[in-house]
């Protein structure tokens, strides 16, 4: 009734291993990366900002692992333990790096640190959300490329570049066009301000075009001698996903939120509700 391939579950219990291990650094790395003592902010300022943010980063940690754990049946013990190792760290930096673009590019004119350490709930939820979805294009990657080869590594790392320019040209976009369409105030000056309702909503559309990409990568067939081909074949895959997810989210909002004056809502009032159903809204 139970089949035990003695083999296959060490090596699972070996990455357990690992993983314990990565998660266990995790609250250490993520604090020396702001240059932050995550003690003090947790245990004895119970700052809910940071507290927040190392849950989004611990959760983005769990999906981007999710898509190497398993390994490869064919190869070795050791080399599977060794690329879910590698990987797993290498996610880690990857997603330290999409920090640093978030930080330096995507909202120049908020710091991170600060916001998060004076306790700041919208800044740490948009911080969230973009490590979530960072964390959903990087499994998607992981599953699609191989990756005990070089290339396979090669296409991870520039799968990466195309989906952050991706996602950091759209939040771009979509601070002008806020800008645009509220003349009183940015988007910056919002989550600043801890507009906790904009900032939901902003995490719903990282996460979910995050989604538009990994469905893009299902698209696509991955081809191990064609990488930069495929890469550009995913990037148009992308935007044609993308505009998909656009006009059904369109849709989605004219329905269930019908007759709901959302900028009012979310602006004005800072209503979190109307923000957290926009959020499912986008990333359903």
């Amino acid at each position: 009734m139970i089949y035990w391939d003695h083999y296959y579950s060490i090596t699972l219990l070996i990455n357990l291993l690992i993983i314990t291990g990565l998660f266990a650094s995790l609250r250490l790395f993520s604090g020396a990366i702001a240059h932050i003592n995550a003690s003090d902010e947790l245990l004895k300022k119970d700052n809910p900002a940071f507290g927040i943010s190392l849950a989004g980063a611990t959760m983005a940690m769990t999906i981007m692992l999710s898509g190497v754990i398993y390994g490869d049946l064919e190869s070795s013990r050791t080399e599977t333990v060794i690329v879910l190792a590698i990987f797993g760290v290498l996610g880690i930096a990857l997603m330290a790096l999409t920090r640093v673009i978030f930080d330096k590019i995507t909202l120049p004119d908020i710091s991170l640190r600060d916001e998060i350490v004076k306790g700041n709930i919208a800044v740490a939820i948009a911080d969230a959300g973009n490590v979530l979805a960072t964390a959903i294009i990087i499994r998607a990657i992981m599953i699609w490329v191989p990756m005990y080869t070089i290339s396979g590594l090669i296409a991870i790392l520039g799968s990466f570049a195309v989906s952050q320019i991706i996602l950091t040209s759209m939040t771009l976009l979509r601070i002008k066009v806020f800008s645009f369409t509220n003349k009183d105030s940015g988007l910056q000056d919002e989550l600043k301000n801890g507009n906790i309702a904009l900032a939901l909503r902003f995490s719903g559309q990282k996460i979910g075009t995050a989604f538009a990409l990994a469905t893009a990568a299902r698209i696509v067939i991955y081809e191990e001698y064609e990488i930069f081909s495929i890469l550009a074949v995913w990037f148009l895959a992308s935007i044609g996903v993308i505009l998909i997810w656009k006009a059904l989210c369109f849709i989605a909002h004219r329905i269930i939120l019908f007759r709901v004056d959302i900028n009012q809502e979310v602006l004005e009032q800072k209503n979190i509700a109307v923000g957290a159903l926009q959020a499912v809204i986008y990333v359903s």
